[in-house]
């Protein structure tokens, strides 16, 4: 009776797999967008990761046609938070330079930003160097020999115009859950974009969107916390605890200028660099 259930719970897991939501993975850069812990950098890793891996397939079959010194180099996996790939090979740590057109990709690489947005924000779309981020977006496809660009962030808007220009659907992604560390189910509905107007495809009557379901990889392969370490750049306070019920003043932003933790981070590294010289 045991041997049934079971059997049974398996295959309604698998024909719910087969039933659910697919990703168009062919267009050349591909997105997601999502609240905080919606799935976005998952996902985003997950199809960086079958992207080169369908990059490697093609490479390997064309390079048995080729003679020896012909053959085609094995395209990577660039990104720009800490990848693991499989067992044995980490992501190639992906550069200002890189995204700025100063070093050059692997030919049909797959590159991979996190955040895209903390990199160049829609609102500094004017900003210095931005025409030239623009220019390795425009020909992402002429310069890596049809390689693939996957980005994310917590909404589209937020995606810096010259990459929103060019995509043809965003994957919106909602409600992320695991299931017993085997497979994961997330909420997703496309947003297709056309000349600056978007059109959210409706599929399901009841909350716009549609479930994805897959299983889960068998190894960790990023850090959920990955910048966590930037947080140790910031002193601890005083903790302070409320004598009353009310109060007068308002939080408000501080109006004189602020070290960043980026700054906090460089004087700490020219500090060593100094104490490493006087020694």
């Amino acid at each position: 009776m045991v041997t049934i259930i079971l059997l049974v719970v398996v295959f309604v897991i698998l024909w719910k797999i087969l039933r659910s939501y697919r990703l168009k993975t062919f267009d050349t850069v591909c997105a997601f967008t999502g609240g905080l812990g919606s799935g976005k950098s998952f996902m985003s890793v997950d199809i960086s990761i079958k992207l080169l891996n369908r990059k490697r397939r093609e490479v390997w079959f064309e390079n048995l046609f080729r003679k020896k010194g012909n053959k085609l180099p094995k395209p990577m996996l660039y990104t720009s938070i800490p990848v693991r790939i499989s067992k044995k090979e980490m992501a190639v740590v992906l550069t200002e330079k890189h995204l700025t057109l100063q070093e050059k990709l692997v030919p049909r690489s797959v590159c991979f930003i996190d955040e895209i947005g903390s990199f160049c924000s829609q609102f500094d779309y004017k900003a210095k160097n931005a025409d030239i981020f623009d220019e390795f977006i425009r020909f992402y496809r002429h310069y890596t020999l049809n390689g693939y660009l996957v980005c994310n962030d917590q909404c589209s808007e937020n995606i810096v115009l010259q990459v929103r220009r060019r995509l043809n659907t965003v994957y919106n992604l909602m409600g992320f859950r695991t299931w017993f560390g085997l497979f994961y189910t997330v909420k997703v509905r496309n947003i297709s974009i056309s000349e600056e107007i978007k059109t959210i495809e409706e599929k399901d009557t009841e909350d716009n969107m549609t479930t994805l379901i897959g299983f889960l990889p068998f190894r960790r392969r990023y850090d959920t916390h990955c910048y966590s370490q930037r947080y140790d750049y910031v002193v601890d306070g005083e903790i302070k605890k409320y004598e009353k019920m009310k109060k007068t003043d308002i939080l408000r932003l501080p109006k004189e200028s602020l070290p960043t933790i980026d700054s906090k981070i460089r004087q700490k590294k020219e500090d060593f660099d100094k104490n490493l010289l006087t020694r």
